[in-house]
């Protein structure tokens, strides 16, 4: 259960937070796969396209989650260029949100806290909540759409360098990863089951990488 329920803005803040970053990347990533050719009946974000079920919940019980597989290429197949582009527009979404906090927000709480405590409720006033938290959503969506497990944009980036002819144990992996969801039920234990040390995988590594933007930030 998300902790950050007992904090109604800071949960206002990480649920805003995911549905910019999900709305952000499918725009984006829609844009350059039709490589600003937009016809008027295509929409650049459409819910059920682009939510994935499973990514909603992973980012109402562990603070953040991911949207529904981006767009093919050209040539029907991943694109890195469409792939990398959703989760970098993300996150510097995410940096212009921590300027802002460096603006409203408390800077000591940028000293003290990590990604994983601020997915878990953040302390300080209503602002510092709100902006704090959305900041780190942006920041954590982004981080955790470039990891490489199925349907996660870094799956794509590494199934395009497998070619049309992948090899018999990425064929093997990507059955088990991808048909069969096992890579969406590592996700959501990653996401939502803590360690021993009180803080669920995914968010435990999440603090070693964001540890320096929230040092650049303080």
């Amino acid at each position: 259960m998300l902790w950050a329920l007992g904090q109604p803005v800071a949960l206002a803040g990480l649920l805003a937070g995911f549905a910019l970053a999900v709305v952000l990347r499918a725009v984006v990533q829609h844009a350059v796969a039709s490589r600003g050719r937009f016809a008027r009946r295509h929409r650049l974000f459409h819910p059920r396209r682009d939510v994935d079920v499973f990514g909603a919940v992973a980012a109402v019980l562990g603070g953040t989650g991911w949207g529904r597989r981006g767009p093919d290429g050209p040539d029907g197949r991943p694109s890195t260029a469409v792939l990398l582009a959703g989760p970098f527009a993300v996150l510097i979404a995410s940096q212009l949100a921590f300027g802002a906090y460096k603006v409203a927000g408390d800077p000591l709480l940028l000293q003290l806290a990590n990604a994983s405590m601020v997915l878990q409720g953040v302390p300080g006033d209503a602002v510092s909540q709100l902006l704090l938290s959305f900041a780190v959503s942006l920041l954590c969506f982004g981080l955790l759409a470039l990891v490489p497990l199925p349907p996660l944009d870094g799956w794509g980036l590494v199934a395009g360098r497998a070619g049309p002819r992948p090899s018999q144990g990425f064929a093997k992996a990507q059955h088990w990863l991808d048909d069969q969801n096992l890579g969406v039920v590592i996700l959501l234990i990653g996401l939502v089951i803590p360690l021993a040390a009180g803080a669920p995988l995914f968010l435990f590594l999440l603090d070693f990488v964001t540890a320096p933007v929230f040092a650049a930030w303080a």
